[in-house]
Order: structure tokens, then sequence, then C-alpha cells
């Protein structure tokens, strides 16, 4: 199924009064498209592309960079343009300066313009900074008289007096960012435009460059228009923005609003009805306390194993059961096997110890180590000897996923015959199965087997389903007939449980309830932790974290919008009962945005609960 990114204009009402703003316009664009006409096949010779001429074989697609956008900009206006890479934010700016001429509808722009598009076009990295000045000065319209005149200002500027009469091609990048910025904005244009040039050159570079503008602007009202990927920056410069997707105007707006939109929305994927339900949830007037959203989330994802395993003890331990942590199988197996052996689980690299879990193997004093998956041993005996760490390690690893799925039940068969009367089937390579059954999986001693992607299980796997005869089989995404075509004549006596759900949110919603329903479910659903499928290196360890605090990890996702919505959903399924959110993932992929909305969809869902109840 494609991603489908939503292009069409928001409905919300702005704060902004564009009605009775009465300022001149300086920059009119009324029902601009940009269209390019681009071949739908290579021709590599100019004798391929007259023969294809001649014989009217000559075809092009046709690719709309910008699609009826419309907007004004007004004296003294800052104006931001935000949207995701290929959007078109460029070329609106190319439309304005005179670049391109726009395919359809008109763009008036009253007074004189100095674009800085692409600093350092036109320089000769022959030259020296000195000769660069002057032809840069020239191509920008400026004579040498004017430049003459203000050389010292655009060399102070830039801060190249000792090194004027160098080749440029020594320069580095942000000193010919300098220079550019210092030739461009000496003159006081009725119109600036910038794009993405305040993210070049150092921190210091750039601060002078928003000095620069900001004078422009208090001194000598002159209007601005910004591209720029960073919202801070929007927000924090303009008073009006447009968003721009993929040619599309979404929303027009006073920056702060436009901004916070497009921190939530912008490049996401889903459909047009989650994404209507998420910017209700946004503009609900609801309040919570501080305590409802908490993260656990350290420096990477070693660390934050360290601390997600602190939560669940910090007693010594006989034994540590290590994953490598670029392997989201390999922890999902050794988290049934920690769960076995109620032993602590850490994480590892393939060749050495980090020292976030060196310190917490120290903290345990384990007489052995079982590692588990793709690792090299003689390494990490090597790294364990560097910390001063002594255990006897174990190494279990198998050729493929479903080897070493066999191999871990197998040797905890033999270390101890607890697992559970069941086992949990997965298909490799589905992140979100593993993430949603690993509590479940750690709490119930219940081993892991993985089939292929084509839901394959091995002969060892198929072997395992004898032992487990009586008892019950959890299939997540695949079907009991595929199950049993596999056993042949062996007539399976098993339960089965399948779920065969549309993707990883569905499958982990139903999964939740099917576990709330069991006779035997001790989870409490005060607490919820929540886990990301796109980026889940942080909840590695949600399995041991969750069990023991008795949680449900919930799957979401904040650039799917549809998870957005489905996890508004399960709060309501669960009547309003989860009051507090624990945030495995760092800000990268949970912005601060991102859990205030959860944390709104999690009072919201108590409060018609509630309702429903005194009605």
């Amino acid at each position: 199924m494609p991603e489908i990114v939503n292009t069409t204009p928001l409905a919300i009402k702005s704060s902004f009064d564009e009605a009775n703003d009465n300022r001149p316009i300086m920059v009119d664009v009324d029902h601009v498209s940009m269209i390019f006409n681009m071949a739908s096949e290579q021709l590599n010779s100019i004798k391929e592309y007259m023969i294809a001429l001649a014989k009217r074989e000559l075809m092009f697609k046709e690719f709309r960079a910008l699609d009826d956008v419309s907007f004004t900009v007004r004296k003294g206006d800052v104006f931001g343009i935000l949207g995701t890479n290929g959007s078109g934010k460029s070329t609106v700016l190319k439309v304005i300066a005179g670049v391109l001429e726009p395919s359809k509808g008109t763009c008036t722009v009253n007074g004189n313009i100095a674009p800085l598009i692409e600093l350092g076009a036109g320089f000769d990295m022959e030259l020296t900074a000195r000769e660069n000045i002057y032809l840069n000065g020239a191509l920008l319209g400026y004579s040498r008289k004017f430049i003459d005149e203000h050389f010292d200002e655009i060399v102070s500027f830039a801060e190249i007096e000792k090194f004027l009469d160098m080749p440029m091609k020594n320069y580095s990048s942000g000193m010919v960012a300098r220079i550019a910025f210092a030739i461009a904005t000496v003159i006081i244009p009725d119109i600036l435009i910038v794009d993405e040039v305040l993210s070049v050159g150092d921190f210091m570079f750039q601060q002078k460059c928003e000095q620069r503008i900001q004078k422009l602007i208090k001194e000598h009202e002159v209007t601005v228009l910004i591209v720029s990927h960073s919202n801070d920056q929007i927000e924090r410069l303009c008073n009006k923005a447009i968003w721009i997707e993929k040619g599309h105007a979404r929303m027009m707006a006073s920056a702060a609003e436009v901004c916070r939109m497009y921190r939530l929305l912008g490049g996401h994927v889903g459909s047009q009805e989650a994404e209507s339900k998420v910017v209700e949830m946004l503009n609900r007037d609801i309040t919570y306390p501080d305590s409802t959203i908490t993260t656990v989330c350290g420096d990477d994802k070693y660390s934050s194993a360290a601390k997600l395993m602190r939560s669940v003890t910090t007693e010594q331990a006989d034994t540590v059961v290590l994953a490598p942590g670029d392997s989201i199988s390999s922890c999902a197996l050794a988290t049934s096997f920690a769960g076995l052996l109620e032993c602590p689980l850490l994480l590892t690299k393939a060749d050495t110890i980090p020292s976030s879990t060196a310190d917490a193997i120290a903290l345990y004093k384990p007489n052995r180590i079982i590692l588990v998956g793709n690792a090299n041993i003689t390494s990490i005996e090597s790294s364990m000897r560097e910390h001063g760490l002594e255990a006897k390690i174990e190494h279990i690893d198998g050729a493929d996923d479903q080897s070493l799925s066999a191999a871990i039940y197998n040797y905890g068969k033999a270390q101890s015959d607890c697992w559970s009367h069941s086992a949990l089937l997965i298909k490799e390579g589905q992140n979100g199965d593993y993430l949603t059954v690993l509590p479940y999986s750690y709490a119930t001693k219940t081993p892991i087997l993985i089939a292929s992607s084509e839901g394959q299980l091995s002969n060892d796997e198929l072997s395992i389903l004898n032992d487990i005869q009586g008892g019950e089989l959890i299939s997540l995404g695949i079907s009991s007939r595929q199950i049993e075509s596999q056993c042949g004549d062996n007539a399976l006596d098993i339960k089965l449980h399948t779920f065969m759900d549309d993707g990883p949110y569905n499958t982990n919603c139903h999964f939740i309830k099917w576990q709330l329903e069991r006779a035997n479910s001790n989870i409490s659903l005060d607490v919820a932790a929540v886990a990301s499928v796109w980026d889940p290196f942080d909840a590695l360890l949600v399995g041991p974290y969750a069990a023991h605090n008795s949680l449900v990890c919930i799957l979401e996702d904040p650039q799917d919008l549809d998870s957005v919505n489905s996890t508004f959903t399960l709060f309501e399924v669960l009547n309003g009962k989860i009051s507090k959110l624990v945030f495995l993932g760092n800000a990268m992929i949970y912005t601060n945005l991102d859990k205030q909305l959860l944390a709104k969809a999690v009072v919201h869902a108590k409060s018609d609960h509630q309702q429903s109840e005194a009605v």
C-alpha cells in the first residue's frame, strides 16, 4: 500500500487578520503553478533523441513543482516558507525573484529584490577573495564605484581581512558563505529573499546574519521571505508563514500557528480522516497533570536498555543475558530466554561491551553471561577483561532467525524445563509484532519462534510444536491454515490464537485486548509504555520493563497519523483506564508536542468514559 502524504488545505481558523491589513502588498503570488516536463525514458545520445522525435515517440511526464499556490506578502512582513524536501519552497522563491516564469498564474513584485538563493553562485575559486568581491558584485548589478565605497564594509562583515589575497579554493565553505552574504546584503533592498542561508556557516556567523536581517527589518522596513527547515528559526524571525507540501499550499497563518501545525503534521503519512482526528485532538482545550508523561531514554540504545533494566532489578544475579543491540530479532529471542531464567537482560555491540552495559554487569556481579545471537565471543571476552569483569561466557547462536529460535528453546529446556506450554509465532522482520509480544513473552515464560518472511517454519521449529501439544500457539501474521499445512500428517492438538491484522498497530490493539480478556491477566492499565515501530531501538528492553511493572506496550509513531489515531481509539476501547504514559524513545522520535497530543487523548478518553458511566 503506498504511503499517503496529505496535500489538501487545512481548514483551520487563524488568528491572523489578513482582511484588515492595509499595508502595501510587496509580493502577490496569484494561483501560480510551475510545471516541468520530465522525459519518460532515458535517451543516451542526440541520435536517439532525434530518432524518437522523428517517430513522435518522445514522451514526457508532467511534474507539478507548484500547483495553484496563492499568497500575499506585505511591506515589513517577515514571511516564512515551510515544507519538506521537494515540496516547492525554492521554486516559489525563484518565481518571485524572476528566475523562473510560472507556467500558470501570475507573480507581481513591487520593489527591488536582493535574492540570497544560492550563496557563492558566480564565484571563481581560482581568483582571490578581493577579485571575487568585484566579480560577484558585478553579477548582482553593482557598479565598481559602489563596490569601492562598500568594500571595507563587506570585508569587515565577512571577517576575512587576513585572507583577502588568498585564492577562494583554499577557503572553507563557511568563509565562502560569509563573503557571499556580505556582498548580497550590502545594499538595502525593498525585498530580501533568503533560501536556507541561515543554516550555513558556524553558529556565530548565523547569529550575525540574523542580526543583519533584523536590522534591515527594524530600521528600513525591508520585506523578507525566508525558506528554512528550522521551525524554531521561522517561528523566531517571522510574523507570517505558509506551509507548502508537494507543491500544494496547506496552510497560511501566523508563523507560530503554521510552525505548530507543521511540527505535528509536516511530511507525515496517513489518511485524511486520521489527520483530521489528530488536528481535532490538538485543538481541544484539555489540561493534564505533568505526571501524565514520563520518558525513559538514554544517550544511546545501550544506555536506554541499562536504564530500563535498572527499573526492573538492581539486585545481584548469578546469570545475565546479553543480546546484540543491532538485531531486533535476537533481542526478542533473548527477552523470552531472560524471562525463562528470571535474570537481567542487557545489550551489547557485536565485538565490544559498551560502558553503560559494563557498568550494569558490574552491578549484578554475575558468575555467568549468556550471549545470544551473532557476536564475536573472543572480542566480547577481551572487552570484558578491559572493563575488569570476570564471568564465564556461554554463546547461543544460529545460522538464521529460525535456527536461533530453536537453539534458544532447546538450550532453555535443558537449563530449566519451565517454558510455558505455549509458544509465540512471528514472521521475521516484523518489528512491531516483536515489541507487542515482548512483555507477554517475558512475563509468562513463553518461547518465541520466528518464521521466515513467507511464514515458513524450520524443521526444528516444527518439532517444538510437538512439545506444546495440548497447549497454545499464538500466531501473529501467520494463518492457522498455513501452520497446519506445514505440519503434514502430524495433527496439531494445539489451541490456536491468530492475529491477522492489517499492520502492526491494529495487531497491537487486538493483542492487548486479548491479553486483558485472559483469566490469568495481571496487567494494570493505569500506566502504558509507548514504543516506536519505525525506530524501536530505545525500546528493545520493553519486555522485562513492561512485564515487571505490569504494563502494556502501545505502538505509536508520530510520523504515521493512522497509528496516532489508532492509539486514540485504543485509549477509548480501554475505557479511559490509562492515566500515565512512559515514552521509550528520544526527542527525535517523540517531540514534546507528540507527547502532549497523547496526554490530551488520555484525559479525553477518561473524561468520555466517566460521562458515559454517569449517563
